[in-house]
């Protein structure tokens, strides 16, 4: 009873394929056409048309739209799979290969006699990208069929789109139904259905909106055909023309057309309503195209520009003229070739490290600052840069003069017409003690200048003012015009005048005056006796 139904079991499979290009091959529309649908590769790369993966099966060499299927095939299958990059997709894909072909799976690459699956990659040399189409073809092939089958995010859109259910017997699990048709994830999206068919029962398939489309037989037959027939848009309407000449004339008048004659004239309505779309997606994809042609020619540009990787022979010249516009006065340096520049540069170098003074060169920097201003005289060459800082490298001094110094922006000073510097005097010297006779500043007639009062710190905008005891004897107090002696002999009164010379009378007593009570200055013991009635915050204290 079993022999009955015992047949060969090489009786399904299909006679190889005598096409000499990838685009007389289901193969391809078979990948093309599962690229549209799950993944998001069409405009990437390149890829717009059938054509564009046609081209880039036909080079030897790694192309960008291969790579890019490739890597996504891989992801699919293996999301956690690595060294994805161009140089070892090839790599990549023959070890993610080599898994499956280990498993009693049959693949495109089964073997009858010895019932295992042969690995192709073992005999291949040279990677993926340098073998022929037709092995890129078959394994783009295989590993889509694996991703049909082994994909989980494949799978579940499948699922989702048929509304096949999973766990039905578990309570509460939320069911959703079956996509809009309408839905790019829908059943009839998914479905690769033929466009129609012709009275001599020819399938004609299109996969997008490009003028490429394929005719063949009865696809259930191992003996089916299957090519090719328009790629361009006057492929595409010569096409629609054959078929209005092959079809039949009109029926008499009381017949009907039959059911093939019907199906032949509804492909026609069908080709010829794509003419629009197909005009808007040429001009779509040449637009792309022209975008591309223009990256790659200035990528190309950029390649081919040159740089600048020799040292310049002519040094660059800083030196100008008595004008600017004046070209003739600029200096010129002379031409020097590489070998006279090094020796020149090598040679300073040494001169600078044994200390020698280096030569002077003629074409050294000079500043115009010079040259406005007006010719110096021989005597003072720098009287006209008074107030002016000036660099060094001119043999000049920073400044002509001392800077001035600020005066004290304190209330006093504010309110007090003319304020006076306890700074330097006109012969340079300090520390003179210089007293104010008007102003808010000034000393009243009972009241004492000395120079420092010991524990307070010394300030040279203002000075301690002690009042004289009540009643004193004349010799304990002491003059209103009390006088400092400066290191050339000269006395600076307290109202500001001079008095020259060193061995006056007045000095002498000036001195014996000052000392006294074993060593101890006037101005000290004046301080402390004034302090005893005086309402001073720090008497205060102490009592």
């Amino acid at each position: 009873m079993s022999s009955l139904y015992v047949t060969d079991p090489k009786a399904h499979i299909c006679p190889p394929s005598n096409a000499t290009h990838p685009r007389d091959r289901w193969e391809l529309l078979f990948v093309y056409s599962f690229v549209c649908k799950f993944t998001h590769l069409k405009g990437k790369e390149g890829l717009e048309t059938p054509m564009d993966l046609e081209e880039a099966l036909m080079t030897k060499e790694p192309h960008p739209i291969l790579t890019k299927l490739l890597v996504q095939f891989i992801l699919n299958l293996k999301p956690q799979t690595r060294n994805l990059s161009a140089d070892q997709i090839s790599a990549t894909v023959a070890a993610v290969m080599s898994e499956y072909f280990k498993t009693s799976e049959r693949t495109v690459f089964w073997d009858y006699d010895l019932g295992r699956n042969v690995d192709p990659f073992e005999q291949l040399q040279g990677g993926f990208f340098t073998a022929e189409w037709d092995f890129k073809l078959k394994i783009l092939r295989q590993l889509v069929e694996l991703q049909l089958t082994h994909g989980p995010a494949i799978k579940t859109a499948i699922d989702r789109a048929w509304g096949v259910m999973h766990n039905k017997h578990k309570k509460g699990q939320p069911t959703e139904g079956k996509p809009d048709p309408s839905d790019p994830m829908s059943q009839e999206s998914l479905q690769l259905q033929p466009l129609g068919q012709d009275n001599s029962r020819k399938r004609y398939w299109i996969t997008d909106e490009s003028p490429r489309v394929y005719v063949s037989t009865n696809p259930w037959k191992t003996t089916a055909s299957f090519h090719s027939v328009s790629s361009t848009r006057e492929e595409y309407l010569a096409l629609i023309e054959q078929l209005r000449k092959e079809l039949p004339p009109a029926p008499k008048k009381g017949q009907k057309r039959s059911k093939l004659e019907q199906s032949h004239i509804s492909l026609i309505e069908s080709l010829e309503g794509r003419i629009e779309a197909i005009d808007a997606d040429l001009a779509r994809v040449a637009k792309v195209k022209k975008k591309m042609e223009q990256r790659a020619a200035l990528m190309a540009q950029a390649e081919l520009r040159e740089t600048r990787t020799r040292r310049r022979t002519q040094r660059p010249d800083y030196g100008y003229g008595d004008a600017f516009g004046d070209e003739a006065s600029i200096h010129e340096y002379k031409y020097q070739d590489d070998a006279e520049f090094d020796d020149e540069h090598h040679s300073s170098l040494g001169r600078r490290k044994r200390g020698a003074p280096s030569a002077p060169s003629a074409g050294t920097r000079r500043s115009t600052r010079t040259k406005m201003k007006p010719e110096p005289s021989p005597a003072d060459p720098w009287q006209e840069w008074k107030g002016e800082r000036r660099s060094t490298r001119l043999g000049g001094p920073c400044y002509d003069e001392e800077p001035v110094s600020k005066r004290a922006k304190t209330e006093e000073s504010t309110i007090s017409g003319v304020s006076e510097s306890s700074t330097s005097g006109a012969n340079g010297h300090s520390g003179a003690l210089v007293v104010k006779f008007s102003g808010a500043a000034a000393l009243k007639p009972t009241e004492t200048a000395v120079e420092q009062i010991p524990g307070k710190k010394k300030s040279k905008f203002w000075v301690y003012a002690v009042e004289p005891i009540p009643g004193a004897t004349a010799a304990e107090e002491a003059p209103l015009t009390s006088t400092s002696t400066l290191n050339d002999g000269d006395i600076v009164m307290t109202n500001g005048t001079k008095v020259e010379g060193t061995t006056s009378e007045s000095n002498t007593a000036v001195d014996e005056a000052e000392w006294n009570n074993n060593g101890r200055s006037k101005s000290e013991m004046s301080y402390d006796i004034s302090m005893n009635g005086s309402l001073s915050p720090m008497a205060a204290d102490d009592a």
